[in-house]
């Protein structure tokens, strides 16, 4: 994908990094691949439906997008990845897997953010005053 590197994160295995600049509200890729019910599903997998994921190809990005609680990038429509705030060459795309999550999910959460929540949970599980920061930037099922 045009402006993105996948390489070693400091977060978790692989990431997705930036090759070039991103400007807020910028589209960065669309997470693609094959639609597939829960039992198929695995760590990659976006939710898009009730019993609906999008397992990424595995030339897609989406498999390298690595969890930040405090993220610089958010989810619009069902599987497009579009910037939260301007995004500088060399910086890992990450979103908060929480917007994307309907399914009773728990998994603890090493992202090191500051603003660390310690566990990745559905959105539904999420503080008021997180929903309210990610009303414009969390997957549309979720919502």
């Amino acid at each position: 994908m045009e402006g993105l590197l996948i390489k070693k994160s400091s977060k978790e295995g692989s990431g997705v990094f930036t090759d070039k600049n991103f400007s807020k509200g910028e589209f960065i890729f669309e997470f693609s691949g094959e639609i597939v019910g829960w039992p198929k599903a695995n760590f990659t997998s976006l939710q898009i439906g009730r019993n609906k994921f999008i397992n990424p190809y595995k030339d897609n990005p989406g498999v390298y997008l690595n969890h930040s609680c405090d993220p610089n990038c958010g989810i619009k429509q069902l599987n497009k990845v579009i910037a939260m705030r301007d995004i500088g060459k060399g910086e890992e795309i990450t979103i908060d897997y929480s917007t994307t999550i309907y399914h009773k999910y728990k998994i603890e959460c090493c992202c090191g953010s500051s603003k660390c929540r310690k566990f990745i949970k559905p959105f539904e599980s999420l503080p008021d005053v997180v929903k309210k920061r990610y009303k414009d930037w969390a997957s549309e099922f979720v919502k």
